[in-house]
Protein backbone atom coordinates (compact mmCIF):
# COMPACT_ATOMS: atom_id res chain seq x y z
CA UNK A 1 0.00 0.00 0.00
CA UNK A 2 1.45 3.37 -1.33
CA UNK A 3 2.18 5.95 1.27
CA UNK A 4 -0.66 8.37 2.51
CA UNK A 5 0.62 11.84 1.79
CA UNK A 6 -0.28 14.78 4.02
CA UNK A 7 -2.29 17.47 3.39
CA UNK A 8 1.18 19.95 3.22
CA UNK A 9 2.19 17.99 0.99
CA UNK A 10 -0.21 17.71 -1.33
CA UNK A 11 -0.66 21.48 -0.93
CA UNK A 12 3.27 21.92 -2.47
CA UNK A 13 2.92 19.60 -4.58
CA UNK A 14 0.05 21.22 -6.16
CA UNK A 15 2.01 24.83 -5.87
CA UNK A 16 4.98 23.32 -7.93
CA UNK A 17 2.64 21.93 -10.88
CA UNK A 18 1.18 25.27 -11.02
CA UNK A 19 4.28 26.68 -10.98
CA UNK A 20 6.02 24.31 -14.03
CA UNK A 21 8.55 23.42 -11.46
CA UNK A 22 7.41 19.67 -11.92
CA UNK A 23 7.32 17.98 -15.00
CA UNK A 24 4.94 15.07 -14.54
CA UNK A 25 6.41 13.44 -18.03
CA UNK A 26 9.57 14.16 -17.18
CA UNK A 27 8.74 12.10 -13.35
CA UNK A 28 7.57 9.55 -15.04
CA UNK A 29 10.24 8.65 -17.72
CA UNK A 30 12.98 8.50 -15.02
CA UNK A 31 11.29 6.59 -12.97
CA UNK A 32 12.46 3.50 -14.58
CA UNK A 33 14.62 1.93 -11.30
CA UNK A 34 18.42 1.29 -11.36
CA UNK A 35 20.17 -1.33 -13.08
CA UNK A 36 22.81 -3.50 -12.18
CA UNK A 37 25.50 -5.31 -13.11
CA UNK A 38 25.36 -9.06 -12.12
CA UNK A 39 28.74 -11.39 -12.55
CA UNK A 40 27.75 -14.86 -13.03
CA UNK A 41 31.04 -16.37 -11.68
CA UNK A 42 30.84 -14.51 -8.01
CA UNK A 43 27.40 -16.01 -7.59
CA UNK A 44 26.43 -17.35 -4.35
CA UNK A 45 27.20 -20.91 -4.31
CA UNK A 46 25.55 -21.16 -0.77
CA UNK A 47 21.19 -20.92 -1.35
CA UNK A 48 18.71 -19.29 1.50
CA UNK A 49 17.45 -23.05 3.02
CA UNK A 50 21.66 -24.48 3.16
CA UNK A 51 22.63 -20.88 5.24
CA UNK A 52 19.29 -21.40 7.65
CA UNK A 53 20.26 -24.77 8.18
CA UNK A 54 23.92 -24.27 9.15
CA UNK A 55 22.55 -21.63 11.11
CA UNK A 56 21.07 -23.94 13.44
CA UNK A 57 23.28 -26.42 13.70
CA UNK A 58 25.72 -23.57 14.68
CA UNK A 59 23.62 -22.47 17.60
CA UNK A 60 23.45 -25.50 19.02
CA UNK A 61 27.05 -25.98 18.85
CA UNK A 62 27.34 -22.19 20.43
CA UNK A 63 25.01 -23.46 23.35
CA UNK A 64 26.79 -26.80 23.59
CA UNK A 65 30.13 -25.06 23.44
CA UNK A 66 29.33 -22.74 26.25
CA UNK A 67 28.06 -25.35 28.32
CA UNK A 68 31.54 -27.22 28.03
CA UNK A 69 33.97 -24.32 28.79
CA UNK A 70 32.08 -23.55 31.66
CA UNK A 71 31.93 -26.87 33.37
CA UNK A 72 35.06 -27.54 32.04
CA UNK A 73 36.91 -24.17 33.08
CA UNK A 74 35.03 -23.49 35.91
CA UNK A 75 34.15 -20.17 34.47
CA UNK A 76 31.97 -17.97 33.18
CA UNK A 77 31.13 -18.76 29.65
CA UNK A 78 29.20 -17.84 26.62
CA UNK A 79 29.28 -18.49 22.73
CA UNK A 80 26.64 -16.96 20.36
CA UNK A 81 26.55 -17.05 16.66
CA UNK A 82 27.07 -13.59 15.03
CA UNK A 83 26.34 -14.82 11.51
CA UNK A 84 27.02 -16.44 8.63
CA UNK A 85 29.12 -15.40 5.25
CA UNK A 86 30.10 -16.88 2.10
CA UNK A 87 33.76 -15.86 1.08
CA UNK A 88 36.21 -16.90 -1.40
CA UNK A 89 38.61 -19.43 0.85
CA UNK A 90 41.47 -16.85 0.15
CA UNK A 91 40.07 -14.08 1.40
CA UNK A 92 39.07 -15.95 4.40
CA UNK A 93 43.20 -16.64 5.04
CA UNK A 94 44.35 -13.36 4.20
CA UNK A 95 42.27 -11.93 7.23
CA UNK A 96 43.00 -14.12 9.74
CA UNK A 97 46.40 -12.66 12.32
CA UNK A 98 49.36 -14.52 12.96
CA UNK A 99 49.75 -16.77 14.99
CA UNK A 100 46.14 -17.84 15.50
CA UNK A 101 44.95 -21.57 16.05
CA UNK A 102 43.73 -23.27 13.16
CA UNK A 103 42.45 -26.58 13.45
CA UNK A 104 42.57 -28.53 9.80
CA UNK A 105 39.58 -31.53 10.80
CA UNK A 106 37.91 -33.76 8.89
CA UNK A 107 33.58 -34.35 8.98
CA UNK A 108 32.90 -37.36 6.86
CA UNK A 109 30.34 -37.81 4.86
CA UNK A 110 31.22 -34.39 4.19
CA UNK A 111 33.96 -33.75 1.61
CA UNK A 112 37.05 -32.53 2.38
CA UNK A 113 38.76 -30.45 5.01
CA UNK A 114 36.99 -28.08 7.29
CA UNK A 115 38.50 -25.27 9.05
CA UNK A 116 37.91 -24.57 12.80
CA UNK A 117 39.64 -21.24 14.25
CA UNK A 118 40.26 -19.74 17.55
CA UNK A 119 41.72 -16.71 17.64
CA UNK A 120 44.57 -15.86 20.15
CA UNK A 121 42.69 -14.50 22.54
CA UNK A 122 40.58 -17.42 23.28
CA UNK A 123 43.26 -19.60 23.36
CA UNK A 124 45.64 -18.32 26.06
CA UNK A 125 42.42 -17.38 28.00
CA UNK A 126 41.29 -21.35 27.78
CA UNK A 127 45.58 -22.26 28.62
CA UNK A 128 45.45 -19.98 31.41
CA UNK A 129 42.31 -21.09 32.97
CA UNK A 130 43.03 -24.79 32.33
CA UNK A 131 46.49 -24.20 34.64
CA UNK A 132 44.61 -22.39 37.45
CA UNK A 133 44.87 -18.80 36.16
CA UNK A 134 41.92 -16.14 35.49
CA UNK A 135 41.40 -15.46 31.64
CA UNK A 136 42.85 -12.00 31.33
CA UNK A 137 40.87 -8.81 29.36
CA UNK A 138 40.95 -8.97 26.21
CA UNK A 139 42.17 -5.79 25.63
CA UNK A 140 45.33 -6.41 27.93
CA UNK A 141 48.34 -6.22 26.51
CA UNK A 142 49.12 -10.34 27.64
CA UNK A 143 45.74 -11.48 26.60
CA UNK A 144 46.80 -12.47 24.08
CA UNK A 145 50.51 -13.47 24.32
CA UNK A 146 51.58 -10.32 22.79
CA UNK A 147 51.27 -12.15 19.44
CA UNK A 148 54.57 -14.09 20.27
CA UNK A 149 54.10 -18.12 18.99
CA UNK A 150 52.57 -20.90 21.15
CA UNK A 151 55.13 -22.63 22.55
CA UNK A 152 55.07 -26.27 22.42
CA UNK A 153 53.45 -26.94 25.54
CA UNK A 154 50.42 -24.69 25.06
CA UNK A 155 49.95 -26.02 21.88
CA UNK A 156 49.65 -29.90 23.45
CA UNK A 157 47.23 -28.17 25.86
CA UNK A 158 44.91 -26.69 22.92
CA UNK A 159 44.94 -30.15 20.93
CA UNK A 160 43.83 -31.92 23.65
CA UNK A 161 40.91 -28.67 24.39
CA UNK A 162 39.88 -28.72 20.69
CA UNK A 163 40.09 -33.15 20.80
CA UNK A 164 37.17 -32.45 23.56
CA UNK A 165 35.17 -29.84 21.06
CA UNK A 166 34.78 -33.03 18.28
CA UNK A 167 31.63 -34.60 19.95
CA UNK A 168 30.12 -31.08 20.39
CA UNK A 169 30.53 -30.68 16.49
CA UNK A 170 29.10 -34.39 15.94
CA UNK A 171 25.98 -33.67 18.19
CA UNK A 172 25.12 -30.26 16.53
CA UNK A 173 25.54 -32.03 13.11
CA UNK A 174 22.84 -34.79 14.28
CA UNK A 175 19.79 -33.44 13.65
CA UNK A 176 20.54 -33.60 9.58
CA UNK A 177 23.21 -36.26 9.54
CA UNK A 178 25.37 -38.94 11.50
CA UNK A 179 29.09 -37.58 11.13
CA UNK A 180 32.52 -38.35 12.68
CA UNK A 181 35.22 -35.88 13.43
CA UNK A 182 38.56 -36.39 12.89
CA UNK A 183 40.93 -33.46 13.65
CA UNK A 184 43.90 -33.96 11.48
CA UNK A 185 46.22 -31.06 12.48
CA UNK A 186 46.71 -27.81 14.42
CA UNK A 187 48.56 -24.55 12.22
CA UNK A 188 49.42 -21.37 13.74
CA UNK A 189 50.24 -20.22 10.63
CA UNK A 190 47.67 -19.41 7.74
CA UNK A 191 49.84 -19.72 4.90
CA UNK A 192 50.49 -23.20 5.91
CA UNK A 193 46.78 -24.14 5.58
CA UNK A 194 46.27 -24.36 2.50
CA UNK A 195 44.17 -26.97 1.76
CA UNK A 196 41.36 -25.66 -0.55
CA UNK A 197 41.77 -23.96 -3.73
CA UNK A 198 42.30 -19.63 -3.00
CA UNK A 199 38.91 -19.73 -5.30
CA UNK A 200 36.66 -21.98 -3.44
CA UNK A 201 33.37 -20.78 -2.09
CA UNK A 202 33.37 -20.81 1.84
CA UNK A 203 30.71 -20.29 4.40
CA UNK A 204 31.97 -18.86 7.40
CA UNK A 205 30.43 -19.59 10.38
CA UNK A 206 31.39 -16.73 13.22
CA UNK A 207 31.03 -17.71 16.87
CA UNK A 208 31.67 -14.58 19.58
CA UNK A 209 32.99 -16.57 22.40
CA UNK A 210 33.32 -15.27 25.97
CA UNK A 211 35.49 -16.50 29.03
CA UNK A 212 35.21 -14.56 31.86
CA UNK A 213 36.73 -11.13 30.89
CA UNK A 214 38.09 -12.38 27.88
CA UNK A 215 36.44 -12.49 24.48
CA UNK A 216 37.36 -13.57 21.08
CA UNK A 217 35.81 -14.97 17.93
CA UNK A 218 36.33 -18.67 16.59
CA UNK A 219 35.09 -18.73 12.76
CA UNK A 220 34.17 -22.53 11.38
CA UNK A 221 35.62 -22.29 7.29
CA UNK A 222 33.20 -24.97 5.23
CA UNK A 223 33.71 -25.74 2.11
CA UNK A 224 30.89 -25.50 -0.83
CA UNK A 225 32.29 -28.41 -2.12
CA UNK A 226 31.91 -30.32 1.28
CA UNK A 227 28.35 -30.05 1.42
CA UNK A 228 27.67 -31.72 -1.75
CA UNK A 229 26.94 -35.22 -0.34
CA UNK A 230 24.92 -33.92 1.70
CA UNK A 231 23.14 -31.18 -0.18
CA UNK A 232 19.70 -32.64 -0.27
CA UNK A 233 19.63 -33.29 3.78
CA UNK A 234 20.76 -29.06 4.20
CA UNK A 235 16.97 -28.28 4.24
CA UNK A 236 14.98 -27.09 7.49
CA UNK A 237 12.36 -29.40 6.47
CA UNK A 238 14.13 -32.08 6.08
CA UNK A 239 15.83 -31.64 9.14
CA UNK A 240 12.94 -31.70 11.36
CA UNK A 241 11.17 -34.48 9.61
CA UNK A 242 14.66 -36.34 10.85
CA UNK A 243 14.05 -35.03 14.09
CA UNK A 244 10.89 -35.98 14.49
CA UNK A 245 11.08 -39.64 13.57
CA UNK A 246 14.48 -39.50 15.51
CA UNK A 247 12.70 -38.56 18.49
CA UNK A 248 10.40 -41.63 17.94
CA UNK A 249 13.01 -43.85 17.42
CA UNK A 250 14.92 -42.24 21.09
CA UNK A 251 11.54 -42.84 23.04
CA UNK A 252 11.34 -45.88 22.61
CA UNK A 253 14.55 -46.79 23.01
CA UNK A 254 14.13 -44.84 26.36
CA UNK A 255 11.31 -46.86 27.29
CA UNK A 256 12.74 -49.44 26.94
CA UNK A 257 15.66 -48.61 29.22
CA UNK A 258 13.77 -47.40 31.62
CA UNK A 259 11.68 -50.83 31.93
CA UNK A 260 14.83 -52.61 32.17
CA UNK A 261 16.10 -50.38 35.00
CA UNK A 262 16.63 -52.12 38.78
CA UNK A 263 15.60 -50.20 41.73
CA UNK A 264 16.41 -50.78 45.40
CA UNK A 265 12.59 -51.71 47.33
CA UNK A 266 12.24 -51.67 50.82
CA UNK A 267 9.66 -52.84 53.44
CA UNK A 268 9.37 -49.93 56.21
CA UNK A 269 8.16 -50.39 59.94
CA UNK A 270 7.03 -47.24 61.75
CA UNK A 271 10.34 -45.48 63.24
CA UNK A 272 11.09 -46.10 66.66
CA UNK A 273 12.59 -43.69 69.18
CA UNK A 274 14.81 -44.57 71.68
CA UNK A 275 17.69 -42.77 73.61
CA UNK A 276 21.90 -42.85 72.92
CA UNK A 277 22.11 -44.76 76.18
CA UNK A 278 19.65 -47.33 75.16
CA UNK A 279 20.77 -47.85 71.69
CA UNK A 280 24.69 -48.27 73.14
CA UNK A 281 23.07 -50.48 75.93
CA UNK A 282 21.97 -53.10 72.59
CA UNK A 283 23.75 -56.28 72.50
CA UNK A 284 22.80 -59.61 71.00
CA UNK A 285 19.46 -61.21 71.67
CA UNK A 286 18.08 -57.89 73.43
CA UNK A 287 14.20 -57.21 71.78
CA UNK A 288 13.78 -53.66 70.23
CA UNK A 289 9.49 -52.98 70.77
CA UNK A 290 8.99 -51.35 67.77
CA UNK A 291 6.07 -48.80 67.62
CA UNK A 292 4.40 -50.70 64.76
CA UNK A 293 0.74 -52.71 65.04
CA UNK A 294 0.63 -56.00 63.63
CA UNK A 295 -2.40 -54.89 62.15
CA UNK A 296 -1.13 -52.01 60.71
CA UNK A 297 0.26 -52.32 56.93
CA UNK A 298 4.04 -51.77 56.09
CA UNK A 299 5.82 -48.71 53.53
CA UNK A 300 7.26 -49.91 50.35
CA UNK A 301 10.14 -47.42 49.54
CA UNK A 302 11.21 -47.23 45.94
CA UNK A 303 14.15 -45.84 46.61
CA UNK A 304 13.91 -42.60 49.25
CA UNK A 305 10.32 -42.02 47.84
CA UNK A 306 7.47 -43.82 49.53
CA UNK A 307 5.23 -46.05 46.70
CA UNK A 308 2.94 -48.56 48.36
CA UNK A 309 1.34 -49.61 51.73
CA UNK A 310 1.73 -53.60 51.79
CA UNK A 311 0.69 -56.59 54.77
CA UNK A 312 3.64 -58.43 55.59
CA UNK A 313 3.74 -62.53 55.11
CA UNK A 314 5.92 -65.50 53.56
CA UNK A 315 6.02 -67.17 50.11
CA UNK A 316 8.03 -70.04 49.75
CA UNK A 317 10.04 -69.54 52.97
CA UNK A 318 10.59 -66.35 52.58
CA UNK A 319 9.52 -62.86 53.98
CA UNK A 320 7.03 -61.21 51.57
CA UNK A 321 5.27 -57.79 51.39
CA UNK A 322 1.75 -58.04 49.39
CA UNK A 323 0.75 -54.49 48.44
CA UNK A 324 -2.79 -53.40 49.47
CA UNK A 325 -2.99 -49.85 48.40
CA UNK A 326 -0.78 -47.15 46.06
CA UNK A 327 0.66 -44.08 48.07
CA UNK A 328 -0.38 -41.00 45.55
CA UNK A 329 1.90 -38.71 45.42
CA UNK A 330 -0.35 -35.52 46.83
CA UNK A 331 -0.80 -38.39 49.94
CA UNK A 332 3.40 -38.60 50.96
CA UNK A 333 5.45 -36.72 52.77
CA UNK A 334 7.61 -35.77 49.35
Amino acid sequence: MSDVLSQAEIDALLSKFDSGEMDVENEQKEDTGKIYEYDFRTANRFHKEQMRTLNIIYDTFARLLSNYLSGTLRVMASADVMGIEELKYQEFINALPSPVILAIMRQPPLVGPILFEISSDVAYAMISRLLGGQPAHSGNAGSGGGGREFTEIELVLIERILRQFIPLFVESWNKVIQTNVVLDRIETNPQFAQVIATNETVAIISVNVKLGEAEGIANICLPHLALEPVSKQMSTKMMYQQETHHDHSAEKDITVRIERTRLDVSAVFNATTATVREVLGLSVGDVLQLEHSLSEPLTLMVGHLPKFKAGLGVKDNRYAAKISEVIRKEDSDE
